[in-house]
């Protein structure tokens, strides 16, 4: 089972400005790479608030370089491949108004939410990353994007495990759902949901 797993951490309340990226790359149900990624936001201001969730303030970004300058090295995770985000309907939006901002292709992907995933499969009260992560003793620095995203890589993994399936597309459509897609020729995006 391959896929990434990703996480966005924003500066401001607009859902482009991205000032923190999280990828864990799984290949064949293991976790090969880990990556954090500082990003000077777009529009380049912080709010008190998000500084106080994730501790990036302009001081760290300032030298970093833009969503834009970064996609084309940022590209490859995301073309063709399977993505993974827990609350993947914030991420992907997040994804989707940066390459809108920054007037850039969209990429062809394919993508699913642990966050939904686990509501359907875990007897537990509260299905956030963190009480997730508890759940399967998972250590996680919440909100580090790379700790955030190696945290839902292995959520998946913990899930497929539990339901002994191979691949996420399988556990979903086991629990009902159907994948989320983000498409490059019409620019348009289906969300991850459950079948109708």
């Amino acid at each position: 089972m391959d896929f990434t797993a990703i996480d966005f951490e924003t500066a401001n309340n607009e859902r482009s400005s991205i000032c923190s990226i999280g990828l864990a790359i799984v290949k064949a149900g293991k976790i090969i790479e880990t990556k954090h990624i500082l990003v000077k936001p777009t529009p380049n201001y912080f709010e008190p608030y998000n500084t106080l969730i994730h501790g990036i303030d302009e001081r760290q970004t300032r030298s970093k370089k833009t969503f834009k300058q970064q996609w084309k090295e940022l590209k490859p995770y995301f073309n063709n491949n399977i993505i993974v985000a827990h609350n993947a309907s914030f991420d992907c939006s997040v994804l989707r108004f940066a390459l809108d901002r920054s007037n850039l292709t969209y990429p062809d992907l394919e993508y699913y939410c642990t966050y939904r995933l686990s509501q359907k499969s875990l007897n537990i009260p509260r299905h956030g990353l963190d009480r997730v992560s508890r759940h399967f003793k998972i250590r996680l620095k919440h909100h580090n994007a790379e700790s955030d995203a190696q945290a839902c890589a292995l959520i998946a993994l913990k899930l497929l495990e539990n339901h002994n399936v191979n691949s996420i597309q399988d556990l979903s459509k086991g629990l009902g759902f159907r994948s989320g897609k983000i498409i490059s020729e019409t620019r348009s995006y289906r969300p991850f949901s459950s079948k109708r």
